[in-house]
């Protein structure tokens, strides 16, 4: 990926992707654990939600709610079954195209919160 795409942002595009619908920040939590067997850092989701929405890849409604754009279900698709070869293919996507320079800041506490109800789930 070019210098301005992290690793971070396809992660949390993936996590986001997988459920197909929209999806709730603890949701995105849950399936970015699943998919790299770690819990994201806030500086991490709110730096690749900036990115993401930038480039018209995610959309974030009310409630910290995300659902992929046409754009970004289109750049999801693919036909790989493979979960680690389907996220290498979204860093090579995204690797061709400009980052947005979109900001999104979670509100105090909202990161916090989302991550001790996915703890106690």
């Amino acid at each position: 990926m070019t210098s301005d795409w992290e690793f971070a942002d396809a992660w949390v595009f993936a996590a986001i992707a997988v459920y197909d619908r929209p999806c709730s920040l603890v949701e995105v939590i849950g399936a970015a654990d699943w998919i790299n067997h770690a819990v994201l850092l806030e500086d991490e989701v709110e730096s690749a939600l900036g990115k993401l929405t930038g480039s018209d890849l995610v959309r974030v409604y009310e409630g910290w709610t995300f659902e992929l754009t046409d754009e970004g279900s289109s750049m999801w698709s693919g036909g790989v079954r493979d979960l680690q070869a389907h996220l290498d293919q979204i860093e090579e996507r995204l690797a061709v195209i400009e980052p947005g320079r979109g900001s999104v800041r979670l509100p105090r506490g909202v990161m916090d919160r989302a991550l001790a109800e996915y703890r106690s789930r």
